[in-house]
């Protein structure tokens, strides 16, 4: 009998290591990912912010340990390497909602601030007439200064020359930051359509 519980216990003891040593064989390669995808843009700002994030979400993911927030950061960047900017906010917004430690939750948010000044970064350094407000928005957010931030996304926002899927980012950051921001600029559209001649 104590055999086989040694046995159970030994199986299981391997079972978890197996599983964590997958995890971070996939965080690993998703880091590199990150890594070669920030050198290959030539924008010094967004490798030094890649560098970031990728420090940010190592310390995160050694505190955590395994589990589902563990499977949650895997997707969050999963979803930044992959170029999913709406998608990767979104998901950066519930990671710092998880349960975690006090420590845990500040690792979190650091990492939801700066992975949101990576995708800033990614899709808006070459917007024509935003370079400021651009460097503005990474700085405070490096920072985890939001407020500081808040202005120069809502100028972002307004700039005419946002394609669709740059338009869907500047809302959801800025849902993000300041909720309710999204749902009042769509009901401001929809009212505005329905006026006669202000329809597109």
């Amino acid at each position: 009998m104590k055999n086989l519980i040694n046995g159970l216990l030994l199986s299981t003891v391997v079972a978890l290591s197996a599983a964590a040593a997958d995890a971070s064989g996939t965080l690993a390669t998703l880091l590199g990912e990150l890594k070669s995808t920030s050198a290959a843009s030539g924008d010094s700002v967004l490798k030094s912010v890649g560098g970031e994030l990728g420090q940010k979400v190592q310390a995160l993911s050694q505190s955590l340990g395994g589990g589902d927030t563990q499977n949650q950061l895997e997707g969050v960047l999963q979803s930044i390497v992959g170029g999913k900017g709406v998608d990767s906010v979104a998901l950066l917004g519930k990671l710092s909602q998880a349960k975690l430690t006090p420590s845990q939750t500040q690792l979190a948010k650091e990492v939801g601030n700066v992975g949101s000044a990576y995708l800033v970064q990614k899709n808006f350094a070459s917007l024509e007439g935003a370079q400021g407000d651009v460097a503005q928005i990474v700085n405070s957010l490096r920072k985890g200064n939001v407020t500081a931030a808040v202005p120069s996304i809502q100028m972002v926002a307004q700039n005419a020359q946002l394609t669709p899927a740059q338009k869907d980012l500047v809302a959801g950051l800025a849902d993000r930051y300041v909720p309710g921001t999204k749902k009042a600029s769509e009901a401001l559209e929809k009212g505005l359509k329905s006026i006669p001649g202000f329809s597109k």
